[in-house]
């Protein structure tokens, strides 16, 4: 595995939003791969340093920057794609339940993160856990092979850097 190259690419911005959508499904892809090691870990070093620094990352990219990327979707980008292209309605509806489906799984999961980056536990439910980082990883593939894929042929330029404005005003708020 060669280690990263930080300068070799610019970072992905607001005036690409589907750059900046695939960034962040990268890093649902990397906190999901902690949520999953985070149970085995917990039990055989118990809550050290390590397993509370991954609890607060994982914290707070699901609680926080999550559900601002299910936004940056549900408010801006579907309606765009679905205003050019209604046969997508099936698709970004089945999308959506299962943003509220993650809503649903970390209202379980969340308090016993919190818990352990407090160091008040040092266990963690596996199978939500997996649960949890298995669907997601799922749904951010999805995305990028189907509405991301869409967006892409159906959306101009002009349309694309449209969005990237509320996506970035709904992060300075």
């Amino acid at each position: 595995m060669q280690p990263e190259e930080p300068f070799a690419a610019p970072a992905p911005s607001f005036a690409a939003p589907l750059d900046m959508l695939h960034a962040c499904h990268d890093k649902v892809r990397r906190f999901a791969g902690w949520l999953d090691a985070l149970p085995a870990w917990l039990e055989q070093h118990g809550c050290n340093d390590g397993a509370v620094s991954a609890a607060q990352g994982i914290l707070r990219y699901f609680d926080i920057a999550g559900p601002l990327h299910h936004d940056d979707e549900e408010r801006d980008l579907f309606p765009l794609l679905l205003a050019r292209d209604p046969s997508l309605a099936d698709e970004i509806a089945a999308l959506k339940a299962e943003h509220r489906a993650f809503a649903g799984l970390w209202a379980q999961l969340k308090p016993q993160l919190e818990a352990v980056a407090a160091r008040q536990s040092a266990t963690l439910d596996a199978a939500l856990a997996h649960a949890f980082a298995g669907r997601y990883r799922e749904h951010a593939a999805r995305e990028e092979g189907g509405v991301f894929a869409q967006a892409a042929v159906l959306l101009s330029a002009a349309e694309l850097a449209a969005i990237g404005e509320p996506m970035q005003a709904r992060r300075r708020a």
